[in-house]
């Protein structure tokens, strides 16, 4: 992903929220304002995007369908693996079609991150299949 040009903001918050802020920058070993402008930035999303929340995991934080346990990555392959047929992968996964529409908007808007996203998981999980491969070839 591109870098984007940098800019400055200043602002005025409660005392309870900087000490919240502060906490949770320990907590993450994270600077107050890098933390700061991620929850801007996925605030303005999640206020763009009603129903995509994001959250963090072994691989890092990433874009989710709200109420479902699925990454946005994960809806939107599922759709391209079923003809991109909105209605096909809501019955895959089991879930609503609008909540496979919410994860398809949400795409729409950012699909390099997405597309970065399914590449990585790609490459983990040929990287993966190769170590089981090897593995069993050593058993053999």
């Amino acid at each position: 992903m591109a870098r984007e040009p940098r800019d400055h903001l200043s602002l005025r918050v409660g005392a309870t929220t900087l000490e919240q802020l502060e906490r949770r920058a320990r907590h993450e070993a994270e600077p107050k304002s890098k933390l700061a402008e991620r929850y801007l930035r996925e605030g303005l999303q999640m206020d763009d995007h009603p129903g995509i929340h994001f959250i963090d995991g072994a691989l890092g934080r990433r874009p989710a369908v709200t109420g479902t346990g699925l990454d946005v990555w994960e809806v939107v392959e599922t759709v391209r693996h079923n003809d991109d047929s909105i209605a096909r992968a809501a019955t895959y996964l089991e879930i609503d079609a609008r909540l496979v529409e919410v994860a398809i908007r949400y795409y729409g808007s950012n699909r390099e991150e997405v597309d970065a996203w399914i590449e990585r998981v790609g490459q983990i999980a040929e990287e993966e299949e190769a170590k089981w491969l090897r593995a069993r070839e050593a058993l053999a």
